[in-house]
């Protein structure tokens, strides 16, 4: 029961308002407040108008005398209407957050900004639509949410409540004539006519309700029972694809899947595939960080992938999460792995380990095992260690001999019979046993033989069809229909006389949700944009946090466009720039900087809720990234007068009462200074940190600045020298990350002022970790003009031992190659890993990450595991010629790269 089901008229609505209205303003006593049920329809319907921010704000308006301490009845009322009722209770993070607004707003069903994107994603997912699931609303409402991950925040955290969302849905989905049991008649019209309202809106549910008419009462026909159900565990779109090149050998390659699918409505998953890199078992290189939430990521393999380890882990990634990722993505079980020669030196792997007589195949195995022994096989070589390659010849008459040999080794030779897709050409198909079908797509088969079948016996998961042969025909036709999502094990018997046995053959079949295109397009269209962090805030975009690459023919131009979006998406700035194709990550920094630089940008994008990145080339292609601010129950607002003296406020949306605000100055950037959450205060002229929290909410901003005293006296930041202890560090680390990790005004002096306080709070540490000769140096490098001068000295100061002074030296010469992130991570990397042993790290292959991050970015070691990082940082107190070699690698490279300060993964 929702509280918008109230079915009451227009008029007697307007009644309950106006007397609910009078009744606030004379004060609500508590006499009143006993007449409960009239506020809870009251409430919903204000959610029902809710925009998607502003709740209390628009609430109190429309309500005079209404007060804020007065907002905890509301949960009550609505606690009581569920209990009394059977009223709806949210769920999902928007009710864990915000625990009074999430009942209106549930009981609102679907607040009218919401209401074009479900009619949207209704229409997009139309094809996916089967009768269980228009019988089975919280089924539904799962789907959609896994589905919603491409929409806004604001909608997929009303997805969130995946219960409230199919019954919504299944309503919605019921046709104009059709009657529902999930929403009253005259609040289901009600939202329809909402819809209604907008052409595209309206078209989108008329052909998503066409769609589930279509699909409604379809039950799948009764067959043969021989055994329980079976299902394949693994799905194909989250396992990878292994495919071999001839190159000077035979190499391997693992295509990896897109998993956001995986990471739908699994926020901590999805966080950690963006920010955490992955490992790939036997892989050549790490999966860079928001890789896996993208199609298309390949790794080649140097070792093959041990089968008793986790195929793909996420180098910080939870126990859950990793335990997910090893159970759902996995490579086709050995001993043996089948690829099927294809032109231009390419062999893909046969899943179901099928071969057909006439056709090239290779075959992979461990090194130790024995090949099956048949004349028509000869070992290849292959450049991946453990495993020898065999290329298998089939010929086009096999002996009963050789086929026994091929299934001692997991091999089926399928001869007398071919099983394949007919009709409509299937999304996918191997050519020898493995197919995929969209729902909604004619999934028909067709049975060959060169045999004279009376029946075929054909199973599918388990349950049993006999279809008659027609006398004289070579192939049998028949199509499959109310198949679920997911794998399907499909086998075909011929059966000649008396029901005797004569060929059998097997098809492995996947049906797939009809994915939506994209943002970012796709792998093989002509443009592709690709960012890291996947699907950043509006603040990553343009605060230097994230990087975005764009793929395409070299040396073609092409028009970026970039928009800036209201609250009510109309365009409030945009800028054109042309570009050359492609767009590497350095290229990406230099015109982002460029862009939020440009007066139009800096004037709007602080009132600006997103931000639409678009780039085409006509006869090319064309790719679009949408990156929106996110719903922010807090946030900053600055106001600036024409002397430049600025007023910061915070607006604050949430359910009130435990809000704190500190304010850090840039000249004791560890310093909190307490301000009032509801009274506005002055900016100081250079600048600072503001700090909001409410319960686990938290909203950091760096100050905008008067640029006038920023120029005239240059910020020093004064920092105390730590105590030398994990903790110590550790406390600084964490101040490290909540500067630079704070949104930034549009205001370029912000950005240069917290750089400053970033290399202080970095500098601070080197002076306590790096003990008092290398204190001596950060403190010279603190005031110097030009770091270069001084790389002697810290190559001097790496340690006067002789094999401090090794690593020093082949650091030294090496500065010039490690001049990126990854460059300088691989160098690094194989300096110190060999000598981690010696000083007590064994067992933990990321330290050279930690140990660069810690010497030029301290703040994200707080991303790690804690006992893992006061592990590490324990040892590297003990020995500190570690960190000394990382600082000098890390302030070596800044001090060769460009003026802007070098690339800054470090």
């Amino acid at each position: 029961m929702f509280a918008l089901e109230h079915d009451l008229s227009g008029d007697d609505l307007d009644l309950l308002t106006s007397t609910i209205r009078f009744e606030v303003r004379k004060g609500l006593g508590a006499s009143l407040r006993r007449w409960w049920l009239p506020f809870v329809v009251y409430a919903a319907e204000s959610g029902y108008r809710y925009v998607g921010d502003e709740y209390w704000p628009s609430f109190e308006q429309s309500t005079p005398g209404w007060r804020s301490d007065q907002r905890p009845w509301v949960k009550t009322w609505f606690q009581r209407f569920a209990t009394e009722y059977g009223g709806a209770v949210p769920t999902g993070a928007f009710a864990s957050n915000f625990t009074i607004i999430a009942w209106p707003i549930t009981h609102a069903v679907l607040p009218t900004y919401l209401q074009r994107q479900l009619a949207q994603l209704l229409f997009e997912f139309r094809g996916a639509l089967t009768s269980d699931l228009l019988g089975d609303p919280a089924s539904l409402g799962a789907r959609l949410a896994h589905r919603a991950s491409t929409y806004t925040e604001r909608f997929r955290i009303f997805c969130e409540n995946t219960t409230l969302v199919g019954q919504v849905a299944a309503a919605l989905l019921s046709g104009d004539e059709e009657q529902t049991p999930y929403l009253l008649p005259s609040t289901l019209e009600r939202i329809v006519e909402g819809l209604s309202e907008e052409q595209q809106a309206r078209q989108w549910l008329k052909s998503a309700q066409r769609s589930a008419s279509r699909v409604r009462g379809f039950q799948q026909r009764s067959a043969v029972t021989t055994g329980p159900t079976r299902m394949k565990v693994l799905s194909h779109a989250t396992d990878p694809l292994l495919h071999l090149r001839l190159e000077t050998t035979w190499t391997a390659y693992a295509e990896l899947p897109d998993l956001t699918s995986l990471a739908a409505g699994q926020t901590a998953m999805y966080d950690q595939l963006r920010s955490s890199r992955g490992t790939v078992n036997g892989a050549v290189r790490a999966v860079p960080p928001s890789a896996l939430l993208y199609s298309g990521q390949e790794v080649r393999l140097a070792k093959w992938p041990q089968p008793n380890q986790p195929f793909l882990q996420l180098e910080r990634g939870d126990e859950k999460t990793n335990r997910m990722l090893a159970e759902q993505c996995v490579i086709t079980p050995g001993p043996w792995w089948l690829f099927r020669r294809q032109g231009g030196g390419l062999a893909v792997e046969v899943k179901g380990k099928l071969v057909h007589p006439g056709r090239r195949y290779v075959l992979v195995g461990p090194e130790a095992a024995t090949p099956a022994v048949i004349p028509w096989s000869a070992q290849v070589a292959i450049d991946v260690q453990g495993v020898s390659a065999y290329e298998l010849s089939i010929p086009e008459q096999i002996s009963e001999s050789d086929a026994a040999a091929l299934r001692n080794s997991g091999i089926t030779v399928m001869s007398h019979v071919d099983i394949r897709p007919v009709g409509v050409v299937a999304s996918a198909w191997d050519g020898d046993g493995d197919v995929e079908w969209l729902v909604g797509e004619p999934a028909m088969v067709g049975v060959s033989s060169d045999l004279l079948p009376q029946r075929c016996r054909v199973s599918v998961d388990g349950a049993t069809y006999f279809l008659d042969w027609s006398p004289g025909e070579m192939e049998l036709l028949f199509s499959l229909e109310g198949l679920a999502v997911g794998t399907h094990d499909l086998s075909a018997v011929l059966l000649g006389e008396g029901g005797r046995k004569l060929a059998a053959g097997s098809l492995d079949i996947t049906i797939r949700d009809p994915q939506v295109r994209g943002e970012g397009a796709s792998v093989g269209e002509g443009i592709r944009m690709l960012a890291a962090p996947a699907r950043p805030t509006l603040s990553e975009l343009w605060d230097e946090r994230a990087t975005v690459t764009i793929d395409g023919p070299a040396g073609a131009s092409a028009e970026l466009l970039i928009q800036l979006r209201a609250s009510d998406d109309k365009v409030v700035a945009a800028l054109k720039r042309s570009i050359r194709l492609p767009v590497d990550e350095g290229s990406w920094k230099a015109m982002a900087k460029s862009i939020r630089t440009d007066r139009r940008f800096s004037h709007a994008y602080d009132q600006s809720e997103s931000c639409v990145v678009s780039v085409r080339q006509d006869g090319v292609g064309f790719a679009t990234l949408t990156c929106e601010r996110g719903f922010q129950p807090l946030r900053w607002h600055f106001t600036r007068s024409h002397d430049d003296h600025i007023v910061a406020s915070l607006v604050d949306r949430t359910d009130g009462g435990s809000t704190t605000v500190e304010l850090f100055d840039v000249e004791a950037p560890l310093i909190s200074v307490p301000k009032v959450a509801t009274e506005p205060f002055d900016v100081p002229a250079r600048g600072g940190l503001a700090v909001a929290k409410a319960g686990d909410v938290t909203a950091a901003v760096v100050l905008p600045t008067n640029p006038n005293a920023v120029l005239r006296l240059p910020p020093q930041p004064a920092i105390s020298s730590p105590s030398r202890s994990a903790d110590e560090i550790l406390h600084l680390a964490r101040a490290h990350q909540q500067w630079l990790c704070a949104d930034l005004p549009a205001d370029i002096f912000a950005t240069y002022e917290q750089q400053v306080v970033g290399d202080a709070i970095a500098r601070s540490i080197g002076i306590s970790i790096g003990g008092s000769h290398w204190a001596r140096l950060e403190r010279r490098l603190a005031t110097a003009s030009e770091a270069a001068e001084h790389l002697q000295a810290m190559q001097d100061a790496v340690g006067v031992l002789g094999p401090h002074k090794a690593i020093a030296s082949t650091i030294a010469s090496s500065l010039y190659k490690w001049l990126t992130p990854d460059s300088l991570l691989t160098g690094f990397e194989h300096v110190i890993m060999p000598r981690l042993a010696a000083h007590g790290i064994t067992d933990k292959p990321a330290t050279s990450r930690f140990l660069l991050m810690l010497a030029g970015r301290p703040g994200k070691i707080t991303e790690w595991e804690p006992s893992e990082a006061e592990s590490v940082l324990d040892r590297v107190l003990q020995s500190p010629i570690l960190y000394r070699a990382a600082r000098f690698a890390v302030l070596g490279t800044r001090a060769l790269s460009d003026a802007a300060g070098g690339q800054r993964g470090f």
